[in-house]
């Protein structure tokens, strides 16, 4: 315990040290106008309330990340932005990643607490609830103009699965592209990845932006010391961890209309041995796939009225291949689902907004199988619908007091009804300050895979299954320091009930007979610090702070997958005219695992160098990750035998962009 505490004073001191040197170092300069007002006080926001809305103005805890962030730190997947985001975290088994927030992270939970969007539209599937965070997600960060977290509960304007957070990707559009560019990356693990983008606004007002992804990583060879035994070649997994991907994105605009769509494939190599499959067997994979297309119509009625219409389809569908000793099972689902949003906006007073919406969504196929050659386990079809109807109101007391309340109602036609209120109070007494109260009920749905999962002498069918709820509580503070410093502060509560665990009903303890319950409830308390510092074009610094903790409510127990101190620390330097330095380093505190060990502390380190456009249209970047090859792991799920996952040493890429 000395040397934990040890370790964070010395990360802390370090990154104190670094902040002060920087700040020192520019005290001098005059910062810039034009910078100030972009980054400090008009930056927009469209998740929080569904209309664009000042951040400081916005009834939330917001985190944005730009295009230039994107950048100048490298990130090559969703996320590695969200690591770096205060009161997040990452897990990865191999197969999938998983996002934690504010110390809740459930191996295993396919990311079904937190809702992730692409311009507006749920990447979330109807099946498993799961939102793809890593390359499966199939969109080159390149082509991101921002992402926006919303912190809390967000089932008030999106319904299920918006329990934690929202996380809005949005693209960039032909006007801020403007033309061909292609990119390649190559890099550890024999990883090959290219990327192609076209964006245009015509003259008659058409804006067109198209992105195309392809990537082949051939992976490593990894040693596993629960299969170190000559039968499964002494515990390593050769070749086994490879990953093939592509995505398409096509964005289109034209005047009032809007047209978007996705198609994404993965197809994963699994070297943990998950599920007891053959550790040393090549054919264990996964293969996910998510399209869909929308079409939008938004339109101003007038200075105080608009009106927005959209209709969606979505697909998704999921393939595994299983190899045990005396058979290779197989699984398969699919998801297809239709769905329109309705919603008006009418500003009856100069003081006053009223939003009232309604969505639709139709499952039409909600299919799962598991099978092998001679026996078919489980083979399911359970369409359902949902039904939404949502109000919020935005009151401005006086220009320094604002008022937000909300509420939507939910009708699942298997799982049952949820109402999500939402109340926020947000006072700027100044330009340069935001304090928010803030308060919101969310759900979680439970999916087709926990109602309807049934298996002879292993598992029971559970169609009695409630929502999972949260309730939280929440104090921002958001302060502008100076000209160059901001400094953010937020405290908040959690209250979580009916949340979904394996419980076993069997009465014979020889036998494993589980079921799928509403049994837990968790409590989780914690506080977040920032310092995000612009001291001159293109020199800033940030840092940011979470202590976090969450127990079992009623075993007082602290909760696996939860660390309890994280700190991120980022950095960028201009070296030369073109040349750009950037280090950003992640520490976390120990993690219990399912198996009752816990994990160690460690504190990773990623540096990029990357160039301005060489002639204006060639660009170079070179990422090595993990640069002092710290040996670290994540918490896996009871499907391995493994409690925790070693993770990436030392690794590179290297991108080249080219413009035409």
């Amino acid at each position: 315990m000395m040397a934990y505490n040890k370790n964070i004073r010395i990360a802390i001191f370090c990154i104190i040290i670094l902040i002060t040197n920087s700040i020192t170092a520019v005290a001098d300069e005059e910062a810039s106008a034009k910078r100030e007002l972009l980054l400090f006080q008009d930056i927009p926001v469209v998740s929080a309330a569904k209309y664009e809305q000042n951040i400081d103005k916005a009834p939330a805890s917001i985190t944005i990340i730009t295009s230039e962030d994107i950048e100048m730190y490298g990130y090559r997947t969703l996320a590695d932005v969200l690591e770096t985001v205060r009161g997040f975290y990452v897990s990865y088994d191999r197969n999938y990643t998983y996002i934690g927030v504010r110390s809740f992270g459930r191996p295993t939970d396919y990311n079904d607490r937190i809702l992730l969007l692409v311009n507006g539209h749920t990447m979330n599937e109807g099946i498993f609830g799961s939102a793809f965070v890593d390359i499966g997600l199939g969109i080159d960060l390149n082509s991101v103009e921002r992402i926006e977290v919303i912190r809390g509960p967000g089932s008030t304007l999106y319904g299920t699965c918006a329990m934690f957070a929202v996380v809005n990707v949005i693209t960039k559009k032909g006007v801020e592209s403007n033309g061909l560019k292609a990119s390649v990356s190559s890099g550890s693990y024999r990883k090959i990845q290219g990327n192609t983008t076209f964006g245009h606004y015509f003259d008659n007002g058409l804006d067109l932006f198209v992105s195309g992804l392809f990537g082949d990583i051939k992976g490593q060879d990894l040693y596993y010391k629960e299969y170190d035994d000559p039968s499964t070649n002494n515990g390593i997994a050769e070749r086994l961890d490879w990953d093939k991907y592509n995505g398409l994105l096509l964005t289109s605009t034209y005047r009032n209309f809007s047209l978007q769509g996705i198609m994404n494939s993965r197809n994963k190599g699994i070297p943990t041995g998950s599920w007891d499959t053959l550790f040393i067997s090549d054919g264990s994979k996964t293969l996910d796939g998510h399209r869909f297309i929308e079409l939008k119509y938004d339109h101003s009625i007038n200075d105080d009225k608009n009106v927005m219409f959209r209709n969606y389809f979505d697909n998704y569908y999921y393939e595994s291949t299983c190899p045990y000793e005396d058979a290779i099972q197989f699984e398969y689902a699919n998801n297809r689902l239709f769905g329109s949003e309705l919603q008006f906006r009418w500003d009856p007073w100069k003081n006053t907004r009223l939003m009232i919406g309604s969505e639709y969504q139709n499952h039409l196929q909600a299919s799962y199988q598991y099978w092998s050659k001679s026996e078919t386990f489980v083979d399911i079809d359970a369409p359902y619908n949902i039904i939404s109807l949502y109000m919020q109101s935005e009151y401005q007391v006086i220009n320094d007091l604002s008022f937000t309340i909300g509420v939507r109602r939910d009708r699942h036609s298997e799982a049952g009804s949820s109402t999500s209120p939402r109340v926020a109070v947000i006072y700027n007494p100044t330009k340069s300050t935001a304090l928010k109260f803030l308060y919101g009920d969310a759900f979680r749905a439970p999916n087709v895979g926990e109602l309807y999962y049934e298996q002879a002498d292993f598992w029971v069918v559970s169609r009695d299954l409630k929502p999972e709820k949260i309730k939280t509580m929440e104090v921002s503070l958001k302060q502008q320091l100076s000209n160059e410093l901001l400094g953010t502060i937020s405290l908040y509560s959690n209250r979580m009930s009916n949340l979904i665990d394996t419980v076993s009903v069997s009465d014979d303890p020889d036998e494993t007979l589980s079921q799928y319950q509403n049994v837990s409830k968790v409590k989780a308390k914690g506080i977040e610090l920032e310092l995000d510092a612009r001291l001159k074009e293109y020199l800033r610094c940030d840092i940011n702070y979470s202590f976090q903790y969450a127990k079992d409510a009623d075993t007082k127990e602290d909760l696996t997958n939860s660390p309890r101190h994280i700190i991120n620390f980022g950095l960028s330097i201009p070296i030369l005219k073109y040349l750009f330095f950037t280090i950003n380093s992640h520490y976390e505190t120990d993690r219990i695992t399912v198996y009752e060990t816990e994990t160690d502390p460690y504190l990773l380190t990623n540096i990029n160098i990357s160039t301005e456009p060489f002639f204006g249209r060639l660009k170079l970047s070179f990422l090595i990750r993990n640069l002092f090859d710290v040996e670290y792991s994540y918490t896996g799920g009871y499907e391995h035998k493994q409690p925790a996952i070693l993770q990436d040493g030392r690794n590179f890429t290297a991108r080249m962009e080219y413009r035409f």
